[in-house]
């Protein structure tokens, strides 16, 4: 009979720490836990994380997973409140952070938890006006940076703070405008080749990718920027707008939005050719945000039927670490 190191060519070694590097099918007894791990291949997943404090739509988002930003939207129908509201994630939780200088929804953001970007949107809620503020956000608080050339809302945003990246939305009416930030002021780049509103993006300011949005229909267009014009790239499978995404150009990730007639949980992911689906998020919604990376992505708030203050992460397919027993 076969022995397990003859079929797996390791031991069962007795470790008091996990390996750095196990390889797939390898099993060991950790001393300080006192479990019996190993290594296995896992599928993509969505988790449940902890809800933002404030439900909201139309909200932006930046950072990663573990370090996470939100800000802006809208909190309800007709009141105004919160939409000046940042939170932070650090992978477990919701904190409040320094608030917007001024109310605003449907906007953009790109750039880290500690060195973020806020441009454009809709502000007061009651009596909508196009705005082309930009803040930046430093760990605590929100200073005013350069104006947009174009004023609009329901864009996308990528890049970082000192070399964010905007495009779309509405002025109104919808915009092929691309816009490009070098830390203080903003300078037009090439246009996009579809005009459309509520769309996502991700990337750099040298490798930008958007994707979704609508005009007026859901779009299923993609496209990909090189620091000065946009080029055509794969179509998503499930047309959509009011979506959300993260990652970079050659491995991204779009989830959520609305196919018309309702809003939608398919998540897809890039490898800078072609879109494929993977596993859906747990709650279809739109107008959400997100942030991270193709395998360890954030999506939080938006819209399902109201205001949303749900929290989800998502792991990409791969090896990982599992507890076999535990004594």
């Amino acid at each position: 009979m076969a022995t397990y190191k003859e079929i797996h060519g390791t031991n069962i070694q007795v470790v008091s720490s996990d390996p750095a590097n196990p390889v797939l099918g390898q099993i060991w007894y950790n001393t300080t836990s006192q479990t019996l791990k190993g290594q296995e291949f896992a599928a993509a997943a969505w988790a449940t994380g902890s809800n933002l404090s404030t439900a909201r739509q139309g909200l932006a988002g930046a950072g990663t997973q573990t370090a996470g930003l939100a800000f802006g939207g809208r909190t309800a129908p007709g009141g105004a409140s919160g939409n000046v509201a940042t939170e932070e994630y650090n992978g477990t939780a919701w904190t409040g952070g320094g608030n917007l200088p001024l109310a605003l929804r449907r906007i953009a953001g790109c750039g880290t938890q500690t060195a973020g970007l806020a441009f454009g949107g809709l502000a007061p809620l009651e009596s909508p006006t196009t705005t082309n503020t930009s803040n930046e956000y430093n760990g605590t608080a929100w200073t005013a940076g350069g104006t947009l050339n174009t004023a609009r809302f329901g864009m996308a945003g990528a890049g970082t703070q000192t070399a964010g990246l905007a495009f779309g939305g509405l002025t109104p009416p919808v915009t092929t405008a691309t816009e490009e930030y070098n830390g203080s002021a903003w300078t037009a780049g090439g246009n996009l080749g579809t005009g459309r509103e509520t769309l996502a993006g991700c990337g750099t300011q040298t490798a930008g990718l958007a994707f979704g949005g609508e005009d007026p229909s859901p779009s299923n267009a993609t496209e990909e920027y090189d620091g000065s014009s946009w080029t055509a790239g794969g179509t998503l499978n499930t047309a959509r707008h009011a979506l959300a995404g993260a990652g970079i150009q050659t491995a991204a990730l779009a989830f959520g939005g609305n196919d018309d007639p309702s809003e939608t949980a398919v998540t897809e992911q890039y490898d800078g050719t072609s879109w494929t689906n993977t596993t859906s998020m747990s709650t279809a919604r739109d107008l959400l945000a997100g942030g991270g990376t193709q395998t360890s992505a954030l999506g939080f708030g938006g819209n399902e039927l109201s205001e949303s203050a749900a929290t989800e992460e998502f792991t990409g397919a791969g090896p990982t670490t599992v507890t076999i027993s535990s004594t």
